[in-house]
């Protein structure tokens, strides 16, 4: 057990107590949620597999990116009003390093609280399922990449990508267009340059790999048409603004028919959208708008690119003699007239690409403990009614709750998060009073090597502080164990 810990080894209160698994937005947002609008004295409980919080926005969101992070001074505002009672009877506690399923059981858990609410996200990935994805050497999920520049301890030192050979990498293909995946082609395409990531918490040892490949294009590939992007126009202008470090954006013509758009009808998103390509796709001095001539691109042209690719689907992933990725090879697609995919499985080509990624959404997975205490799982989330948790009949489990990805699937931004940690954390205060009466009483913690939200805040003082020697916001402990033993000696 942690030092730092000691003393601290049941949780056991007779006031109305609610356990939260999983302390990313979702989960913290529920907290927040539940602390700032319960009338009656609470006790929550926030889980975490790793020994620190905040999830996705501490792991997902791109290093460049920190003020998508602001919703972690929301929390630490939160759990610092909270982890002490005060005048509103309230009570917050974080358990880091415990497993919920492993180290203590979600039965335990469902027996001790009033209600519990799953948030731990989802930490699998979708799958193409075409031969090669699991053997060519060369092909990375988007979780994978994701989590190894940002740090995560699970994948900092991840054998598979800190051992492949990046030196020979020059195009890199990118399956899906959505916003990690714009990050994605952001980060491999712009990691050489000094004034983007100097001043940013990307992991040291990725950016030393990536920086080692001679990448010069991009190709990022889509199932669907140009007006069924994934990505924001926030993300798209980060692209298109990589010109002034001389890297172009290339859309073909055939995917860009600007004239069959209907403008009157046309969104207020989707116009700025189709604005910024004309604008963009004009040489520097024939463009219209100041927005668009903000950075003049090098006088000696562009040396990289990265390109929109429309209306493909992968059929086959192909490696050379060695193993190695080699090409992809894809059909072409058309739209048809009440917008399904329709393969024209004629029309094949082969794209040569050194590195593959495939960015498809993030997956979720069960909990072992869901066979056996018959909870629904269907379609990449935890089977619910409006946050309630479903049993394989499909009938409310009572006082068990899912919010955030777990709950509704991969797909939102943080914002979208919030708004259903918080309609989710209303049901919960709704029922609370007439929630059943609990088994037991308590939940013995003493075996577990947990740590607590003053351990989180000599880690991110610790961060920080090496962070402003090297000139950027922090330097991240890079595995759980290096997190732990820096505690230990505290």
């Amino acid at each position: 057990m942690l030092k730092t810990s000691v003393g601290i080894r049941l949780l056991s209160t007779s006031r109305k107590s609610v356990s939260v698994v999983g302390s990313g937005p979702s989960g913290f947002y529920t907290v927040c949620r539940l602390l700032s609008k319960s009338k009656e004295p609470l006790d929550v409980t926030l889980w975490e597999r790793l020994p620190v919080p905040f999830g996705l926005s501490r792991y997902g969101v791109a290093p460049d990116h920190p003020e998508v992070k602001n919703c972690e001074d929301t929390f630490s505002r939160c759990a610092k009003e909270f982890q002490t009672r005060n005048a509103s009877g309230h009570t917050f506690r974080f358990f880091g390093n415990v497993d919920i399923g492993k180290d203590i059981k979600l039965e335990q858990l469902l027996n001790s609280q009033d209600a519990v609410v799953l948030s731990y996200g989802c930490g699998g990935d979708h799958k193409l399922n075409i031969p090669g994805e699991d053997t060519a050497n060369g092909v990375f999920t988007s979780r994978e990449v994701v989590s190894w520049y940002n740090g995560h301890p699970s994948f900092a030192r991840n054998e598979k990508l800190s051992s492949f050979n990046w030196s020979r990498v020059k195009k890199v293909g990118i399956i899906g267009n959505g916003n990690v995946a714009l990050d994605l082609a952001r980060v491999l395409l712009s990691n050489q340059i000094g004034e983007v990531w100097a001043q940013t918490d990307i992991n040291p040892l990725a950016l030393e790999k990536l920086r080692t490949a001679p990448i010069e294009e991009v190709k990022l590939i889509a199932r669907r048409d140009f007006l069924h992007s994934k990505f924001t126009n926030k993300e798209f202008r980060e692209l298109w603004e990589l010109e002034r470090f001389g890297i172009r954006g290339v859309i073909r013509p055939e995917f860009l028919d600007l004239h069959e758009i209907d403008e009157a009808n046309t969104d207020r998103v989707l116009k700025r959208r189709v604005e910024m390509i004309t604008e963009y796709m004009l040489p520097f001095d024939q463009r219209t708008k100041k927005n668009y001539k903000k950075h003049r691109p090098p006088k000696d042209g562009f040396n990289k690119q990265w390109e929109m690719d429309y209306l493909k689907t992968p059929l086959m992933i192909n490696s050379d003699a060695e193993g190695n990725l080699k090409s992809l090879t894809v059909c072409a697609n058309k739209m048809t007239p009440d917008n399904r995919v329709e393969r024209l499985s004629n029309q094949t080509q082969d794209y040569e690409f050194d590195v593959l990624i495939t960015s498809l959404g993030y997956g979720s997975n069960p909990l072992d403990e869901f066979k056996s205490l018959n909870i629904g799982f269907v379609k990449n989330h935890v089977a619910n009614k409006q946050g309630a948790v479903l049993n394989t009949e499909n009938e409310v489990i009572p006082g068990l709750y899912a919010a955030g990805w777990i709950r509704k699937g991969s797909s939102g931004v943080i914002a979208s998060t919030m708004a259903d940690a918080f309609e989710v954390a209303d049901a919960v205060l709704r029922e609370l009073p007439t929630s059943q009466p609990r088994k037991q009483s308590t939940i013995d913690v003493s075996n577990c090597s947990f740590t607590t939200w003053n351990d989180w805040l000599k880690l991110d003082a610790e961060e920080r502080r090496r962070g402003q020697e090297q000139g950027k916001p922090r330097d991240k402990f890079l595995s759980a164990s290096e997190m732990l033993e820096f505690l230990n000696k505290k």
